[in-house]
């Protein structure tokens, strides 16, 4: 009898059998075991969601870690990562479709006054507010990266003015791109909505503060899809409370799940999502995690790896 392929197995967001199942079409030799299990030891390779630290460090054999999300921050930051690993990203197109959904629906949400209609429907108020016009409402999507860019291109087919940031250049059709430190204040200063889908790294970490948030426009929305800690959260709700800004859509927050007794649930200009605008979908990704395994165990660089000291 051939020996399983073993797989080390940690996320938090989903049963080990979730994936094992997923994977078993497309690698019916493997495996998937826990990192206390005994086969772990042996193991080329782990898949994972916001590893302890160590636990990488502690098996001997790895060739690579995959992480199971477009965004690496839960595998590096604070984290030992032995340098001679290979290191995979899942870049799955259902992940971009599905943040160009969720991005589209918050700022539709914004652009149409939706907080404003429900409010009224519970008073059975029948108002009528000013029409505003998609061509002269400017959208910022910041991070223009292999989401990004896609959240911001759907965008331009409703005829929003489209605007974008990056940390080096970029060009997306229909949209006007920006990079550099000038860069990232004008799309501040410009959007009526800004949208983040920022990568967490050292130079993004605390990047939406109080300098930041009195450079956007009075009467800007602000919608984070990127990381919870790139947001200092007592500035957003200053910036809210001083009527600077109208609002803020969270799908990402410092701490997650969001404690219970957090002013963001209560607040009346704070939407909270729970971390669900892009999922890891194990039917689109399946395919991209199987290969990455492949990839590693034989020794090739896999597709979508990570630059470390980039951090994504």
């Amino acid at each position: 009898m051939t020996e399983p392929i073993y797989i080390v197995y940690h996320s938090v967001d989903h049963k080990i059998e979730f994936w094992q199942d997923a994977l078993n079409p497309l690698m019916p030799g493997i495996k998937l075991v826990t990192a206390d299990q005994p086969e772990a030891q042996n193991a080329e390779v782990m898949i994972t969601w916001n590893p302890p630290e160590g636990m990488i460090a502690s098996l001997p054999n790895l060739k690579g870690v995959i992480s199971l999300a477009q965004g690496v921050d839960h595998v590096l930051n604070g984290k030992t990562f032995p340098s001679h690993l290979k290191f995979a990203r899942l870049i799955d197109p259902y992940m971009s479709e599905a943040m160009a959904e969720w991005g589209t629906l918050t700022v539709l949400e914004y652009h149409r006054d939706a907080a404003t209609y429900r409010d009224a429907e519970t008073r059975h108020d029948w108002i009528r507010l000013p029409p505003r016009i998609a061509a002269r409402t400017t959208v910022a999507v910041m991070g223009l990266g292999a989401i990004g860019s896609v959240v911001a291109e759907t965008l331009t087919h409703l005829k929003f003015d489209v605007i974008g940031w990056s940390r080096s250049e970029k060009s997306i059709p229909g949209v006007t791109c920006y990079h550099g430190d000038d860069g990232f204040e004008t799309c501040l200063k410009t959007a009526d909505i800004l949208v983040s889908i920022l990568p967490l790294t050292a130079a993004t970490e605390n990047i939406f503060n109080a300098k930041h948030f009195a450079l956007m426009k009075k009467g800007a929305a602000f919608i984070n899809a990127g990381r919870g800690k790139q947001v200092v959260e007592a500035d957003l709700i200053n910036a809210l409370d001083q009527d600077h800004l109208r609002g803020a859509t969270l799908d990402v927050m410092v701490t997650e799940p969001l404690p219970a007794d957090h002013p963001f649930w209560d607040h009346p200009k704070v939407n909270v999502w729970p971390h669900v605008s892009a999922q890891t979908n194990p039917e689109s990704a399946g395919e991209q995690v199987a290969e990455a395994i492949s990839d590693i165990r034989a020794g090739r660089e896999p597709r979508n790896s990570v630059n470390i000291a980039r951090g994504y």
